[in-house]
């Protein structure tokens, strides 16, 4: 019997009578672990929840308590709600938590919770099992988030040789080419280290170093997150489609002496004797927001590190072609 079946017997249980009880012929209910195993029905069930939440999340644009609102569940506290939204949303801390501590990332507790969101949403027992079709193609990003694990994306040029590349040839970086998007140079002691891409009012900029070892994206997250504490801001791990990031508020002076929040995403990726970081900001930075652009750059991109000097933690160059900026 496949996963999606199993789990559709589940909801159909579940939602019939209230209880898993009958359920236990198909998996062991009490089992904890099976929240870290692809092939479990957990997993699954996470996933699902996890496209309705970010669905409603978007429709009620970031407003928790509005969210809240739409998972009925009485068998769940508002706390419970609000820690599993957090997790369906990609809040690693959320995730470590709701696992960890109050031991709610199980099945029975995600069944709980989806059923309630299919009730919320009236979503016809018919029409459940087609929910399930996007949210096994979820259960990869389900699992990273669980583990707290990367999801791959951007590529070492040695890994190329047989693809087409991307158009646009920046040196040490390669990215997809396109007519909507605008770069501009990061430059440091007069050579070009980064490059901004702007797209519409989101911005992401790409910075590729020579790997220094000890430090790898785990260990630079961690002190972003506290660098970013330590500013005055709030910062987060979450997972996103580029694995595991930093999201922080960050309090900005304006001109005229005033403060604003800056809301800026941090993404990471070590590549064999690299690593590539990325910062998204404007509008694709928002809680609300689940523009993809940002992420699909980065996933893309490639770095030809061989196109400067071997140099531990030094910026790999990039040369910016004229008709490529504006």
């Amino acid at each position: 019997m496949s996963v999606e079946s199993i789990v559709w017997q589940l909801i159909t249980e579940f939602r019939r009578s209230g209880s898993l009880n009958e359920g236990e012929r198909l998996v062991d209910l009490d089992d904890s672990s099976a929240i870290d195993d692809l092939e479990s029905p957990a997993v699954t069930v996470f996933a699902a929840a996890q496209v309705m939440i970010r669905a409603i999340w978007e429709e009620e644009h970031g407003d928790v308590d509005r969210v809240v609102a739409r998972v009925p569940a009485r068998e769940l506290s508002r706390v419970q709600k609000v820690l599993l939204i957090q997790a369906c949303l990609g809040d690693i801390e959320a995730v470590r938590s709701a696992r960890d501590e109050h031991g709610v990332l199980n099945i029975r507790t995600l069944v709980t919770l989806l059923c309630s969101l299919l009730d919320g949403e009236g979503v016809a027992e018919a029409a459940t099992y087609e929910l399930l079709a996007p949210a096994v193609g979820f259960q990869g990003e389900a699992l990273r988030m669980v583990r707290s694990g990367d999801r791959g994306g951007p590529r070492d040029v040695t890994a190329t040789a047989s693809q087409v590349l991307p158009a646009v040839d920046l040196g040490g970086l390669r990215i997809p080419g396109g007519t909507d998007f605008v770069l501009h140079a990061v430059r440091s002691e007069g050579r070009v280290c980064g490059v901004t891409v702007v797209r519409g009012s989101t911005a992401l900029q790409l910075q590729a170093f020579h790997a220094i070892p000890g430090r790898n994206w785990d260990v630079i997250r961690g002190e972003l997150h506290r660098k970013m504490v330590r500013g005055g801001g709030s910062a987060k791990e979450w997972s996103g489609p580029a694995g595991v990031e930093v999201r922080a508020n960050v309090p900005t002076t304006r001109p005229d002496g005033s403060t604003k929040v800056m809301r800026v995403r941090f993404l990471g990726h070590d590549g064999p004797d690299w690593l590539l970081r990325g910062v998204v900001t404007g509008a694709g930075a928002a809680p609300e927001s689940a523009d993809q652009w940002a992420y699909r750059l980065f996933a893309s991109t490639v770095v030809v590190p061989s196109f400067s000097p071997r140099e531990n933690g030094v910026a790999i160059a990039l040369n910016i072609p004229d008709a490529a900026s504006r």
